[in-house]
């Protein structure tokens, strides 16, 4: 494999689990660094402010009166360390469980609250 360009190769990529599921896409990456060392990509961060920052000032704020005003202290944000990744193609591989990411709570809420809802969320074809 060639060169991998983390601003257009990684931030923004598909996820997969074990089990080939989506759970999400990355939202930032977070560096180690180590004096007398190149940085090294160590945690993939999803969901949470992260994604908030990554969409956009708007959301950030969004982000930010929902939980002040809910009272919210849980962020459903998931960090996965790098060492997690099985392969990079068109989707990122992780060998992680994604119904167990804290991420993946927000998605299940508004899909059984919100986007069931709306005509043609349920996912059934007629």
């Amino acid at each position: 494999m060639g060169a991998v360009h983390l601003s257009h190769d990684v931030i923004d990529s598909q996820l997969v689990d074990r089990h080939q599921e989506k759970i999400g896409r990355i939202d930032e990456l977070l560096l180690e660094l180590e004096e007398g060392k190149p940085p090294r990509v160590a945690t993939i961060v999803i969901g949470g402010v992260a994604r908030a920052r990554r969409v956009g000032r708007w959301m950030l704020a969004c982000h930010r009166a929902v939980h002040a005003l809910l009272g919210h202290r849980e962020e459903y944000e998931s960090r996965i360390p790098f060492e997690a990744v099985r392969r990079i193609a068109d989707t990122i591989e992780l060998d992680v469980e994604g119904d167990t990411l804290p991420s993946m709570r927000l998605d299940r809420w508004l899909a059984t609250h919100i986007v069931c809802r709306i005509p043609g969320g349920s996912g059934e074809r007629k």
